[in-house]
């Protein structure tokens, strides 16, 4: 092969070498990300049902009532 063909070839080998490097990474941080969204929305659920008990609590049975004007 000549030079010029030899050093297109290994500036490819190379682009592809940091192309597939990037994609891993950005793989991995997808990855972290949607785990730290399930552990997020599992906290939202918890919290969400322990503030409708703290609700419920707080009105016993009293149900809401609507003003005397409606």
């Amino acid at each position: 092969m000549s030079d010029s063909v030899e050093l297109r070839l290994v500036k490819l080998e190379e682009l592809v070498a940091h192309q597939q490097t990037a994609i891993e990474d950005l793989s991995r941080q997808l990855a972290d990300q949607w785990k730290q969204t399930e552990r997020l929305r599992h906290e939202y659920s918890q919290l969400t049902n322990r503030f409708q008990e703290v609700e419920e609590a707080a009105l016993g049975s009293q149900q809401p009532q609507k003003p005397p004007h409606w």
